[in-house]
């Protein structure tokens, strides 16, 4: 592989990376407001993927943060002891 390849191809994985990892970083409602940007611009209107993003997204901040009853293990007697702990 020539130089110049490998250069591209790394920049090409580490700018992926970062894409990613700030995706992942990033709020619920700052995603929601990334994808709205995207699906404003007009080579991306009504692009699949958005779309489908766009609902995983949703989905998520509809579970929240798992901090009502609804998030609760069913090992867990309560939401602040852990499962297979010690007793006191």
């Amino acid at each position: 592989m020539s130089v110049l390849l490998q250069q591209l191809l790394v920049g090409v994985l580490v700018i992926g990376s970062t894409l990613f990892a700030a995706w992942r970083l990033m709020s619920l409602s700052a995603r929601l407001r990334t994808l709205a940007r995207l699906a404003a611009t007009p080579g991306m209107r009504g692009a699949a993927w958005i779309v489908r993003l766009r609902e995983r997204t949703l989905a998520q901040q509809a579970g929240a943060c798992g901090g009502c009853a609804a998030g609760a293990t069913r090992d867990a007697a309560a939401r602040n002891q852990t499962p297979g702990a010690l007793h006191r």
